[in-house]
């Protein structure tokens, strides 16, 4: 599991990478995540989705976690609508965030 050194966490995360090892807490957490294997710009996975060793060959960068599928959701359209202010297309969108995930 990579993650965005930026990473936008939902207020009542402190610390993502303690919520994931300990492995609780993280239903009704979602997870926009990036990945070099996926046609997509960025994939919306629950979080314990996310973490099972299944998705593990797909080495998702997470650039956000948020309680909600809904919020998961509205945090991808800000994340795009930002990336287009700055940008004239979508292309390097993807390679961005895969190589600021770490």
């Amino acid at each position: 599991m990579r993650y965005y050194d930026n990473i936008i966490l939902d207020e009542n995360i402190k610390d993502i990478k303690t919520l994931v090892n300990k492995g609780f807490g993280a239903w009704g957490y979602y997870a926009v995540c990036v990945s070099d294997k996926g046609k997509g710009l960025m994939e919306i996975l629950s979080l314990s989705d996310a973490l099972k060793s299944i998705n593990n060959y797909k080495n998702y960068g997470i650039i956000a976690v948020v309680k909600g599928k809904s919020a998961a959701e509205t945090t991808a359209a800000k994340l795009i609508s930002q990336w287009l202010k700055d940008n004239k297309n979508l292309k390097d969108f993807k390679e961005y965030y895969n190589v600021r995930c770490r």
